[in-house]
C-alpha cells in the first residue's frame, strides 16, 4: 500500500530487455534453453499436447500410504461426485478405507497433466496433487559418516517416547497470526500495542545435557506444547544443539521450476 494515502500498489510487467511495460496481450509463454536461446510456445503449440477432461481421473494403481513421500505432495482438494456417480464415489471410499491404500491416478488441471493421491477422509475423498521427481530437489549436501552413543540413543529414545501423543491440529495455534491480529486491533482502536514475548534464549549446549534437561521437563510436565526449542516443527521439548540448522529455510526442499510465464 502507499503509505501516503492507503491506496494499494499495482506492480507493472515492465521487460527486462527494453524496461517497457508490457500489456497482457503483448505477453507470450516460452521456454528458455540451457544456451540463452528462448523457444516462444503458441497457443496452438498446446493443442497437439496429451490431456483430458479436467473431470475425468484416470486411476493408475493403488498403494500403501507409506510409499507415497510427503515431500512429493503439492496441493489438497475435495472430491465432490456429481449426483449419478455418488454411489461409485462411496464404493471407492470403502474400498480405499477398508484397504488402507491410496489411490495413484492422473489428472488434467489447467490443460496439463498431473499427478495425483486419492485418499479418503471421513465420509468423503480427498485428492492430493504430486510434484514430479524432477521438481524436487536435491538436498545438495551429505551427512559425514557419524557414531551414535548407546546412552545417547537411549535418552533420545526415552524422550520420544515420554513425548508420543495422539496428534490435535486444533490444539495448536499460529502464534505469530495472533500476535499480529492482536497488534492491528490495537492501532485501529487506539491503543496500546501489546509487547511481544521474547523467546527464552538456552543457547548451545553438549547433546547429551540438552536430552537430559528436556526428559526433565517432560517429567515435571512441562514438556508438551511448550515451546523449549526454536524448532517449528515440534513446538516441544526438544534440544537446542549446537551446529543444527533447520534445512527447509536456506535450502528448499522443493525446487522451483522454470514455470515459462505462467503460474502453476
Amino acid at each position: 500500500m502507499h503509505r501516503a494515502d492507503g491506496g494499494q500498489v499495482r506492480h507493472r510487467r515492465v521487460c527486462s530487455v527494453c524496461e517497457e511495460e508490457v500489456l497482457a496481450e503483448a505477453m507470450a509463454k516460452g521456454y528458455r534453453l540451457d544456451d540463452g536461446r528462448v523457444v516462444v510456445v503458441e497457443p496452438e503449440d498446446f493443442e497437439g499436447l496429451p490431456s483430458s477432461s479436467d473431470h475425468v481421473i484416470d486411476v493408475v494403481e493403488f498403494v500403501s500410504a507409506e510409499q507415497i513421500d510427503p515431500i512429493f505432495l503439492h496441493r489438497s482438494y475435495f472430491l465432490r461426485p456429481d449426483e449419478v456417480a455418488v454411489p461409485s464415489y462411496a464404493l471407492l471410499r470403502e474400498a480405499l478405507e477398508r484397504s488402507w491404500r491410496m489411490a495413484v491416478v492422473k489428472i488434467t488441471l489447467r490443460r496439463r497433466e498431473t499427478l495425483a493421491v486419492v485418499r479418503p477422509r471421513g465420509d468423503l475423498l480427498v485428492l492430493h496433487t504430486l510434484l514430479w521427481p524432477d521438481e524436487v530437489r536435491d538436498p545438495g549436501f551429505e551427512l559425514p559418516e557419524v557414531t551414535v552413543g548407546a546412552r545417547e540413543t537411549r535418552m533420545a529414545l526415552a524422550l520420544v517416547d515420554s513425548m508420543t501423543a495422539r496428534f490435535d491440529h486444533a490444539a495448536f495455534t499460529d502464534d505469530y497470526r495472533d500476535a499480529l491480529e492482536a497488534v492491528i486491533r490495537a492501532k485501529s482502536s487506539g491503543a496500546v500495542i501489546p509487547a511481544a514475548r521474547v523467546a527464552e534464549q538456552t543457547g548451545a549446549v553438549d547433546l547429551v545435557v540438552a536430552l537430559q534437561r528436556s526428559l526433565e521437563r517432560v517429567r515435571e510436565g512441562e514438556g508438551h506444547h511448550r515451546h523449549v526449542s526454536s524448532c517449528g516443527w515440534c513446538g516441544g521439548a526438544l534440544p537446542v544443539v549446537a551446529g543444527w540448522q533447520v534445512g527447509h529455510g536456506g535450502h528448499p526442499a522443493r525446487h522451483d521450476p522454470l514455470r515459462a510465464g505462467h503460474g502453476r
